[in-house]
């Protein structure tokens, strides 16, 4: 039943798209990233890869996408306290030219970030962090998603013990398919 619900609604979400302008932010050539929240970190840069490391773009939801980030951070992060939630907008809908909200139901909320991409712990200091976006698990879903399109991913990182929370935000041009 959950599973119908979701693949009706990214079925509508991707369906209705009336947006045939231009790329956004020119993600049809470039990864676009920014802080999306204030934090005591300090994030310098991001890359995406695919695993063996080669620089990746655009980047591919059906494979595992490391996104290394150069990151300062005030503290010390671990599991359990460490969180994850990931949001996805899809550029153009019934709206038109904007991007709109891709419905996870929750799926991809409140995560231990430990154990799904991050590598812990998370120590003091300026570093060089791979963090591993796996959504093979969510594989009907994605292939669902319009194939090489602008899409709009957000990490949230959030410790549930200091209270800090870390945000970005990537504009992306992506496949679905296999290239």
């Amino acid at each position: 039943m959950l599973y119908r619900a979701v693949l009706s609604v990214v079925v509508l979400a991707t369906l209705g798209s009336a947006c045939d302008v231009a790329w956004p932010n020119k993600t049809d050539t470039t990864l676009n990233w920014f802080p999306s929240c204030s934090s005591p970190s300090t994030l310098y840069g991001i890359k995406a890869q695919d695993q063996s490391g080669k620089a990746e773009y655009p980047i591919s939801l059906t494979a595992p996408l490391v996104i290394v980030a150069d990151i300062e951070t005030k503290r010390q992060y671990q599991s359990p306290g460490l969180k994850q939630t990931i949001n996805l907008w899809s550029w153009g809908s019934f709206a038109g030219c904007t991007w709109s909200a891709v419905p996870t139901l929750g799926l991809l909320k409140d995560l231990d970030a430990c154990t799904n991409g991050v590598p812990c712990p998370v120590k003091p200091g300026r570093q060089t962090l791979p963090i591993t976006m796996d959504f093979t698990g969510y594989d009907a879903i994605i292939k669902l998603l319009k194939d090489d399109s602008p899409y709009q991913l957000e990490m949230i990182l959030h410790d549930q013990a200091s209270g800090d929370q870390t945000c970005v935000t990537a504009q992306a041009r992506t496949y679905t398919k296999q290239h």
